[in-house]
């Protein structure tokens, strides 16, 4: 019920910011090429959608990189546990006399 009331805010907040700004223009210079007469609007959509990609981004590489060390670490508790369970063998073998 909170996230609903802190989204509905956030979207009430973020129209408000439209409805204010939405007859400003300005112009923009992005590496080097000028667009004139840009909307601050669509400047600040822009920046929104891209912080949203860029943090979209971040968290899947996090995962990703998780996701490889749990599995590498399994990989080397197993190979410990078989290394383990051979050298457990061979010390029981060594110690039977002939």
């Amino acid at each position: 019920m909170v996230h609903a009331i802190l989204g509905a805010l956030f979207l009430l907040g973020f129209a408000l910011l439209i409805l204010l700004n939405s007859a400003y223009t300005t112009n923009v210079n992005l590496f080097g090429k000028v667009y004139e007469q840009v909307s601050v609007i669509l400047i600040i959509l822009i920046s929104f959608f891209t912080g949203v990609c860029f943090t979209i981004l971040l968290y899947l590489y996090s995962k990703i990189r998780r996701f490889s060390r749990n599995r590498r670490k399994q990989k080397q508790e197993k190979l410990e546990k078989t290394i383990h369970e051979a050298t457990k063998g061979q010390t029981i073998e060594s110690k039977i006399p002939d």
